[in-house]
């Protein structure tokens, strides 16, 4: 996630013409780096695949999630000045 949310921040920093601070492009980074496990989960269902494999899925999944949601509030402090 924070890979992710570096990445995308670059990009949206140094592509879009907007002139985004760093802490908004970054608020972006952490929105759009949340994975969704959903078609993996529904391809293991279809095909029969184990359910401890779906636990992890799902698990890394919400890690990943409230990973996001922490580097958003974040980054949104810093972008509020508080």
């Amino acid at each position: 996630v924070l890979i992710s949310t570096a990445i995308i921040s670059c990009i949206c920093f140094y592509l879009f013409p907007y002139g985004w601070s760093w802490y908004f492009t970054s608020m972006i980074g952490a929105l759009l780096s949340a994975t969704d496990p959903v078609a993996v989960v529904s391809l293991l269902n279809d095909v029969g695949g184990s359910r401890k494999l779906r636990m992890v899925i799902e698990g890394e999944s919400l890690m990943n999630d409230g990973a996001a949601i922490v580097l958003f509030q974040l980054f949104f402090y810093f972008f509020m000045g508080i």
